[in-house]
């Protein structure tokens, strides 16, 4: 099992493809499983792609049972990267992983090579945000007319039924909504001077597509792109689409 010590954590790991390295940072409570197969497997075939399992997620081991923030888990990914031998890379963060990815822009700027927040947002005054959104998770990720395509439905039902033992629990989740709704890059922002991309879905109602805009106004020279018909879960119903928008963006 591909595992490697950072800090207070044992981080579980995998590597695919070859070619430049691109880190991936999962979202909330979710694994690296959640990345699904179809995905990763597009975006092995250009480059050395790194997946993880953030603090309190998947397989990754926490010896710690303090409360920490997402400039604390950009920190535990550059350690994986130091870890794992790599001196640069490309990131990709998705949701929460995107707050995650902002911080290591930051915090690591001289690791980053090109930065992708997908589906994610500032926190702080800057943001729209329903911390009480809840409800089925399907019918949080999907628009309804991708959903009222019986196969879509059973398709997504499938897939998280595999990937939903390995989402964090109890303590853990709690830990970590306690770093997701303290995150706040507002005034930062201008900080970041990576050449970024910024991708969302016209139909996100979790992390609402205003966001997207707010971080493409404050980060100099982003590039905003807005998948049509699409919500939070643009990675599953927009495969492809949201893989050539990010292959284009980093050739």
């Amino acid at each position: 099992m591909p595992e490697t010590q950072v800090g207070d954590i044992s981080i579980y790991y995998e590597v695919k493809g070859s070619g430049y390295p691109l880190l991936m940072i999962m979202g909330l409570s979710f694994s690296l499983l959640d990345w699904g197969d179809a995905f990763l497997d597009e975006m092995a075939k250009h480059y050395q792609v790194i997946v993880f399992d953030n603090r309190d997620s998947g397989r990754t081991k926490s010896q710690s049972i303090e409360n920490y923030t997402t400039a604390d888990m950009a920190n535990d990914a550059a350690g994986l990267l130091n870890a794992l031998g790599i001196a640069q890379t490309h990131v990709l963060g998705g949701s929460m992983g995107g707050m995650i990815a902002q911080q290591f822009a930051l915090r690591h700027a001289s690791k980053l090579n090109k930065l992708i927040l997908a589906c994610t947002m500032a926190g702080g005054d800057c943001s729209d945000f329903d911390p009480n959104n809840r409800g089925d998770l399907l019918d949080i990720l999907f628009p309804e007319s991708y959903l009222a395509i019986s196969h879509n439905r059973e398709k997504a039902e499938d897939f998280f039924k595999k990937t939903s033992p390995y989402h964090s629990q109890q303590d853990g989740l709690i830990r970590l909504l306690q770093a997701h709704n303290t995150h706040d890059t507002c005034n930062l922002l201008q900080g970041i001077k990576a050449p970024t991309l910024i991708i969302t879905g016209d139909s996100d109602s979790v992390i609402p597509p205003g966001n997207s805009n707010i971080l493409n106004n404050r980060i100099l020279g982003s590039e905003l792109k807005i998948i049509k018909q699409a919500g939070h879960g643009l990675l599953y119903s927009h495969t492809a689409e949201f893989a050539k928008i990010l292959i284009d963006f980093l050739s």
